[in-house]
């Protein structure tokens, strides 16, 4: 027996609706990982949130695919990150405007002392980090994000999971290393 038009159309009308609440689900349940996730690899909150959207975007193309992705969590996470490498690598670094840093500044009631400090630590270890090797500094920057483990950073790396608990003991062992030479200390 041959389905009526009107059958098909009514199956093809739930299907995109199915889609439709799954991708809204999907947008509610990981787009704090997918930010995240982008965040960690860009360090940049605007340039996070676009990829976010992107990475959204993209999945919204291809919606008549959902039913057939087990794991959306690594896989949402898999988008984001490449799509923040691409980003990372094309976009040019820029400095910030000495006005927005003030205004910052005076909005925190912060001692301005405190904030350079806190600053030149953050971008100490910002330049350490991005010293590393590329493979340990994925790595490292997927497992400081609060709700990845090492088994779905495997997964967005598309690594074994003991490759990714090895990189990380030795991103770690490097920045220990580099700290400890930076502060004339040696930790071991």
């Amino acid at each position: 027996m041959i389905p009526s038009e009107q059958v098909l159309r009514s199956q093809v009308a739930l299907l995109t609706l199915a889609d439709d609440e799954r991708f809204e689900q999907w947008v509610r349940d990981y787009a704090g990982m997918v930010f995240r996730v982008a965040y960690s690899v860009l360090r940049n909150h605007h340039d996070a949130e676009d990829v976010t959207q992107e990475t959204f975007i993209r999945v919204l193309r291809r919606r008549m695919d959902l039913a057939n992705i087990k794991e959306p969590r690594a896989w949402l996470g898999r988008i984001a990150f490449r799509m923040a490498l691409n980003r990372s690598k094309s976009r040019r670094t820029q400095e910030q405007d000495p006005e927005k840093v003030l205004v910052q500044l005076a909005a925190t009631g912060s001692v301005p002392e405190d904030v350079v400090h806190y600053s030149e630590v953050m971008a100490l270890m910002e330049t350490f980090i991005a010293a590393l090797p590329a493979d340990l500094r994925d790595v490292l920057r997927l497992s400081t994000v609060d709700e990845l483990n090492s088994r779905e950073v495997a997964e967005i790396l598309e690594i074994p999971e003991s490759s990714v608990r090895t990189r990380l003991h030795r991103a770690r062992q490097l920045l220990k290393q580099k700290i400890g030479a930076r502060l004339g200390t040696n930790h071991e």
